[in-house]
């Protein structure tokens, strides 16, 4: 009899989930359900953004100069709709540069894209030198998680953004994790050349399908693949 005729504790069931893992599994979930609605809210914000700096959809960029390696109509070629190509720099830099995807070459010159039908938002960025492996390279590094030892016993790790690399395209190639705005993409390298275009869900009320990477990254398979098929063509 156990005491105080209490029941025996039930037996420990082999093969559970360890808590630490259940735990993780939650938190994904609800940083997922997290991304849904920060997506639409950026959506808007951003649509919003390009009205106010006289974006008209037809051609029309404003003060705002024209992308260099894109033109209007190979932007419409890539993203169907009424899509612009713009330079980012100026006023819309300042005014968009804070919610548009700039974790990659944010100094090399670029360009975004609105009113497309396959895409909401695009960046795309092109830096061209005899160093370009190696700025690669130190995007990649930049893109991993950093662990820092905070003393005590405890580590903190920043996440990464590197959610798997590309076969087929370039000389190397990854995608990039979901930003909260719900643009993801692919950088490149080819030759002397070095790629990043990111892109968001063609609705912008609509967020992408989403997943997740071995090592954590919130991933979109979707808008990966169509971010290839826009470096590609920046690389012809």
């Amino acid at each position: 009899m156990w005491a105080g005729g209490s029941a025996p504790p039930p037996p420990v069931k082999p093969g559970g989930i360890p808590g630490c893992l259940k735990v993780a599994i939650i938190l994904a979930v609800i940083l997922v359900i997290g991304l849904v609605a920060i997506v639409a809210l950026a959506g808007t914000l951003i649509s919003n953004l390009a009205g106010n700096l006289g974006v008209d959809g037809n051609g029309g960029a404003g003060i705002d100069a024209e992308c260099a390696f894109l033109s209007d109509a190979d932007a419409r070629t890539l993203f169907g709709g009424s899509a612009d190509a713009i330079e980012l720099s100026g006023l819309t830099d300042a005014a968009i540069g804070f919610v548009i995807d700039k974790r990659v070459l944010s100094t090399a010159p670029d360009c975004w894209v609105t009113d497309g039908d396959k895409a909401y938002i695009a960046r795309i960025a092109l830096y061209q030198g005899n160093d370009a492996a190696s700025v690669f390279d130190k995007e990649r590094q930049a893109a991993e998680p950093i662990s820092e030892d905070q003393g005590g016993g405890i580590t903190v790790t920043s996440e990464g953004y590197n959610a798997g690399e590309v076969s087929g395209l370039g000389d190397e190639a990854f995608c990039t994790g979901v930003l909260p705005t719900g643009m993801a993409g692919v950088l490149v390298r080819q030759g002397d050349r070095v790629v990043y275009a990111s892109v968001g869900p063609a609705n912008e009320e609509q967020p992408p399908q989403m997943g997740l990477s071995d090592g954590g990254v919130v991933t979109a398979p979707e808008l990966c693949a169509f971010s290839q098929e826009v470096a590609r063509f920046i690389l012809r």
